[in-house]
C-alpha cells in the first residue's frame, strides 16, 4: 500500500531543544516512519514537505501550498491515502480548508497531531499516527478526517469539518455535538452508530477547480460575544461578518448589535451567527437577531465556517447560495 506523508511541522514535527523551547526538528519525521516499521512492512511512504513550521504561524500561503501539493497527488493517483502531520494550534483550520475542497477525495485524506513533542512519554502522536494508518489500510472512509485520542480516551475519528475550537489550556479534540465518525476499541475500527450526516457533498468545489485562499486576508470580521462588548466600525473591506453566540447560541440584543447589524445592511455586508443548536428552543434574543437581518447557521463548528466563507469569498462565489444551505458534514442534521 502506497501512502503519502506531508510532513508540516507542528508539535509532531518539533523538539524539545537545550533552551527548553519546541521548536520544529526535521529528524522527528524520520523517527515516526521508522517506529511505524514494527507494526508491519506493507506500507511504502512518500514524503513531501511543503513547509515547516510550528502552526500557530500558518498562513493563507503555507494552506495554498498544502492545498497544491494534495491537488496533484489526488489528480495523480498515486496514494491510497494521504497522512498531513500537523500542528493542533490550527488543526481544525487546515482540516476545514481541506474538507471543502477535497470532499470529492476517492482516498482518505487524514490529519495527524500530537499534544506533546513525540520525545515526551505523554505525548499522544505516536498513537494518533498508528490509528489514522489502520483507517486507511482499512478503507473505512473517504475525504478529510482527524485521527485523535485525548488523554485517557480511545483513539477517535473525525470529520475535518466538525472539529470545535479547543478549549483554553486543553489539546482535546472533539466534534460538534459529540458526532464523531468513529474509533477504534481494542484495536478495531468502530463506526459511531449515532454519527449522522446530510444529503448533500462536503466539497464546496469540483475535482478540477483550482480553489485556493487569498492570501491578502479573508475579508471576515469575526466577532465573539463578552459582557459589555462594544461592536466594531465597518468599512468596505469586510465582505462578510461571522458572529459566534454564547453557549445557548444567543447574543445580547442590544442597541449596539442594533446599529452594527444596520450599518451592514446599509454596506450590503451578511452577519451569520453560530452556536445555534439543532432542535433546541430558541432564545427570544435569537428572534431579534433574524429580524436585524442577521442568519443563524445550523449547529456546526464556528471555525469550520470561517473557513467556508473564506474560501467562498477567496473563489468568487456566492455567499447567500452556500451559506444559505446545508453542506454534509458541515452541520449536525
Amino acid at each position: 500500500m502506497r501512502i503519502l506523508a506531508i510532513f508540516t511541522g507542528g508539535t509532531i514535527g518539533s523538539s524539545k531543544g537545550r533552551d527548553g523551547r519546541i521548536a520544529p526538528e526535521h529528524k522527528m519525521q524520520h523517527n515516526l516512519l521508522e517506529w511505524y516499521q514494527q507494526f508491519g512492512h506493507d506500507i511504502v511512504f512518500q514524503v513531501e514537505e511543503p513547509y515547516y513550521i510550528l502552526s500557530e504561524n500558518l498562513q493563507a500561503a503555507n494552506l495554498n501550498k498544502l492545498i497544491e501539493c494534495v491537488r496533484g497527488h489526488l489528480l495523480k493517483g498515486d496514494a491510497d491515502g494521504i497522512l498531513i502531520m500537523h500542528g493542533t494550534d490550527t488543526l481544525q483550520y487546515s482540516s476545514a480548508v481541506l474538507s471543502y475542497i477535497f470532499g470529492w477525495s476517492p482516498v482518505p485524506i487524514m490529519l495527524v497531531s500530537s499534544d506533546f513533542p513525540l520525545e515526551d512519554e505523554r505525548a499522544n502522536g505516536y498513537m494518533n499516527f498508528r490509528y489514522a494508518v489502520e483507517f486507511i489500510k482499512g478503507g473505512y472512509g473517504k475525504g478529510v478526517f482527524v485521527s485523535y485520542s485525548n488523554p485517557g480516551d480511545i483513539p477517535r475519528i473525525h470529520r475535518g469539518t466538525k472539529i470545535l475550537a479547543h478549549q483554553e489550556y486543553s489539546s482535546a479534540v472533539e466534534s460538534v455535538a459529540g458526532m464523531y465518525y468513529g474509533a477504534f476499541h481494542q484495536k478495531k475500527y468502530i463506526p459511531n452508530p449515532n454519527y449522522r450526516v446530510g444529503k448533500n457533498l462536503t466539497s464546496l468545489f469540483g475535482r478540477e477547480d483550482k480553489a485556493k485562499l487569498n492570501p491578502d486576508g479573508s475579508g471576515i470580521l469575526r466577532i465573539v460575544p463578552y459582557v459589555g462588548m462594544t461592536y466594531p466600525e465597518l468599512s468596505g473591506d469586510v465582505r462578510a461578518v461571522l458572529h459566534e453566540s454564547f453557549h445557548s447560541g444567543a447574543i445580547a440584543a442590544s442597541a449596539g448589535l442594533e446599529k452594527f447589524a444596520s450599518d451592514a445592511g446599509k454596506l450590503g455586508i451578511p452577519i451569520y451567527l453560530t452556536g445555534l443548536c439543532t432542535g433546541e428552543a430558541e432564545y427570544e434574543s435569537v428572534g431579534c437577531c433574524r429580524k436585524l437581518g442577521i442568519q443563524p447557521l445550523r449547529e456546526s463548528a464556528a471555525i469550520s465556517q470561517y473557513c467556508k466563507l473564506w474560501l467562498l469569498i477567496s473563489n468568487g462565489l456566492s455567499l447567500s447560495e452556500s451559506m444559505g444551505q446545508s453542506v454534509a458534514e458541515d452541520c449536525v442534521m
